[in-house]
C-alpha cells in the first residue's frame, strides 16, 4: 500500500527550518500543559490520516473537483506556524503528482483553547454561509480527540500578519511579517489602506437588524493579514471570528 511521506517542519521569518527530533521532547511556546512538539506533530499527522486518509482525500477532490485516491498524493508537509493564546496553528502542504495544495490547521490543546475553537468553527461556518463573503476561510472540517481540537480551513496563501514596530531611528511603523523573506516596513498610505480594509470587512459582516458583529479581534494577533501585490497594492483578509454578536444591549425594540 502507497503511504506518502511526512516531513516536519517549523516556520522562521527566514524560511522553513527542519524539526530537531532531538528536541521534540521540548514545549510548544505558551502553552501551559507543556504539549512537546513530538506530540503536538504526531496528533496532526493521525489527524490527517484518519480513516485511511479518506477524510482529507475527500476535501482534497472537493477543492480539485475530482475523486482522489492515496496513489496520487506524494507527500504531507506539516509545519508548525506560530503559537498564540489560545491556538497553536500549522499549514499542510499537500504535494499531489500536478502541483501542491495547502491547508491550514488550528490546533488547541487546553480546555479554554479548545472551546474557543469550536465556537470559532461554528461561527464561521455560518457566516460563509449568511454573508457569502470572502474574506474569511472556509472550514472543512473540526474534530475532538481526547486531548486536543483540530479545525481544517482553507490556507489564504501569501498573506501575512503586521504589527506595530520602531525602525532603525526609533520611529513607530507598521511591519508586514513576510515568513520565508524577512520582514518589511509599510508606509503610512500603506498602513491606512490596512486599517480602511479591516473597517471595510468588519462593516460588511456587521447584521443592521440586531447588531452583530465579529467580537473581539485585534490587530496585534494576527486577525488580520495581509498580502502585497505586484503592483504595491494590498489585499486583506481575516483569519479567524472566534464569536459573531452584539456588544449592545437593549431592553425594548
Amino acid at each position: 500500500m502507497h503511504t506518502p511521506r511526512v516531513i516536519y517542519l517549523v516556520s522562521s521569518p527566514y524560511g522553513d527550518i527542519p524539526a530537531d527530533r532531538n528536541r521534540w521532547d521540548l514545549p510548544l511556546e505558551g502553552d501551559p500543559l507543556q504539549t512537546s512538539y513530538k506530540t503536538y506533530f504526531h496528533a496532526i499527522k493521525d489527524f490527517l490520516t484518519q480513516d485511511g486518509f479518506n477524510h482529507l482525500l475527500g476535501t482534497i477532490g472537493d477543492m480539485l473537483g475530482r475523486h482522489m485516491y492515496l496513489r496520487d498524493v506524494n507527500e504531507l508537509i506539516i509545519r508548525s506556524e506560530k503559537h498564540g493564546a489560545l491556538y497553536h496553528p500549522a499549514s499542510i502542504d499537500i504535494n499531489l503528482k500536478e502541483g501542491t495544495v495547502k491547508f491550514g490547521l488550528l490546533v488547541a490543546v487546553t480546555d479554554t483553547g479548545r472551546a474557543s475553537l469550536k465556537e470559532e468553527f461554528s461561527v464561521i461556518r455560518q457566516l460563509n454561509d449568511t454573508c457569502n463573503l470572502p474574506y474569511l476561510p472556509k472550514v472543512y472540517r473540526f474534530f475532538e480527540s481526547d486531548t486536543m481540537s483540530f479545525l481544517f480551513e482553507e490556507w489564504f496563501d501569501g498573506y501575512h500578519e503586521f504589527h506595530i514596530s520602531q525602525d532603525s531611528e526609533g520611529k513607530q511603523t507598521t511591519k508586514l511579517w513576510e515568513f520565508g523573506t524577512g520582514y518589511k516596513n509599510l508606509s503610512q498610505e500603506q498602513t491606512f489602506e490596512i486599517y480602511k480594509k479591516a473597517s471595510k470587512i468588519l462593516t460588511l459582516y456587521y447584521d443592521l437588524e440586531d447588531f452583530k458583529e465579529i467580537c473581539p479581534w485585534h490587530h496585534a494577533a494576527g486577525d488580520f493579514i495581509v498580502k502585497t501585490e505586484d503592483d504595491n497594492k494590498l489585499n486583506v483578509r481575516l483569519s479567524t471570528a472566534r464569536r459573531y454578536e452584539p456588544i449592545m444591549h437593549f431592553e425594548e425594540d
